[in-house]
């Protein structure tokens, strides 16, 4: 097996073959041949070549050679697979008889094939490919990589070596490499959802409905002579300098905040998994309730805070997935009244939060008190009945059948 670039440094030139070997090596040969000894003057002068070919071959060795890499895709759910694949080309007439490809990659995403732990970054092995090159060759190859984990990772730098093909002169090139490759949270399939999501005061559930909710403009458009002047947008008219009118959004039944709780996440043994499941059963919810049309909000008191408006597009729902990727659970500003500013009036909140969040019931008393109704996602190390949970999440708990109303 082939050592990394953190464990074997490139291998010095001989000193026959350095600058001054090959200076004595020219002056004997000129010297044998001065004096007519034949057989020193051929093997001095065949070690010069040598040396000389050597050094040349292994200045040249990656002169106009290209490598790139894509993943199959940009974007994965925790769980998929993908692919990364390699290209290395040789453009040229020269052959390259050995190259070592090292890959900088995460070790989260355990990538197959012959790898060694990186000693500056433990969270990160090293994958090695070796090939050989022959004149205006392309070699490509495949390796797969397992989404196991939410987050976005960096592939890594890339690290080349190769040499003359008497191993006598080694050269390294890096690549730096800043692709990402974003991995969402893990999303259970929803047939149907058991949170009680209820306009506050309509109760149309057709999202083509002919009722539009007047607290919620969903664009703005030319004034035309039918239109009541209450639905007139001033500000865009001023700025526009012609009579602009709101568009309403349809009314529906699911107007819904997800408001998620970073604190109280990151102690005991079971908070790392807590919050990965909090953050599948988020997005899920999302997902569920892109695909019934309705707007969603999602806010979370991360540090700097997280306030994605309401939305209802595919392009809002991946925004959303995006964001719960990239979260860390770095604790900002208290629930309240921080939410209180950003939350849409009238919306159902629903509240992921843990079991240990610091002033969890007296967060939830503000919240309906400023007129939200909340339903709670709690995660807890195990099992007990709770008055503040609508849907009480545990380690290993099967997450579909929770928010189906199964569990």
């Amino acid at each position: 097996m082939m050592d990394s670039p953190e464990a074997r440094g490139l291998m010095g030139a001989p000193w026959l073959f350095g600058r001054q070997g090959l200076s004595l090596l020219a002056l004997v040969t000129a010297i044998a041949a001065t004096f007519l000894a034949t057989d020193v003057t051929y093997l001095a002068g065949a070690l010069l070549l040598v040396g000389f070919a050597a050094r040349a071959w292994a200045r040249l060795a990656f002169a106009r050679v290209a490598y790139s890499r894509k993943t199959s895709r940009s974007r994965a759910f925790q769980g998929d697979e993908l692919f990364l694949e390699s290209t290395l080309a040789n453009p040229r007439p020269l052959p390259l008889p050995w190259v070592e490809v090292w890959e900088h990659l995460p070790a989260a995403l355990a990538p197959e094939g012959a790898q060694e732990r990186s000693f500056v970054e433990p969270e990160r092995v090293w994958a090695s490919r070796g090939v050989a090159l022959w004149p205006y060759q392309r070699v490509r190859w495949r390796r797969k990589l397992r989404c196991r984990h939410r987050g976005v990772y960096r592939l890594g730098e890339i690290r080349m070596r190769t040499g003359d093909p008497f191993g006598f002169f080694e050269r390294e090139r890096q690549l730096r490499d800043q692709q990402e490759l974003l991995v969402y949270p893990h999303v259970v399939p929803l047939r149907t959802l058991a949170l009680p999501l209820h306009h506050p005061s309509l109760d149309v559930v057709s999202r083509s409905s002919p009722v539009a909710d007047p607290t919620r403009t969903a664009t703005v458009r030319d004034y035309r002579p039918d239109d009541p002047q209450r639905l007139i947008h001033w500000p865009t008219t001023a700025r526009r300098g012609s009579l602009q009118v709101r568009v309403l959004e349809p009314a529906t039944s699911l107007h819904v905040s997800l408001l998620l709780d970073v604190r109280g996440f990151g102690f005991g043994i079971y908070q790392d998994e807590l919050l990965e499941l909090t953050l599948s059963a988020v997005a899920s919810i999302a997902v569920f309730l892109q695909s019934e049309g309705a707007p969603v909000a999602l806010l979370a008191n991360t540090n700097p805070p997280l306030v994605i408006p309401p939305g209802a597009s595919v392009p809002h729902l991946q925004y959303v997935l995006e964001s719960l990727a990239r979260l860390k659970a770095r604790a900002g500003p208290a629930l309240v009244p921080w939410a209180l500013d950003d939350l849409p009036r009238g919306d159902t909140v629903v509240l992921a939060a843990s079991d240990v969040a610091a002033d969890l019931r007296h967060s939830i008393l503000h919240l309906q008190e400023a007129g939200f109704t909340v339903l709670s996602l709690l995660a807890m190390s195990k099992a007990r009945s709770t008055p503040l949970a609508s849907v009480s999440i545990t380690p290993g708990c099967d997450l579909a059948a929770l928010l189906e109303g199964r569990g």
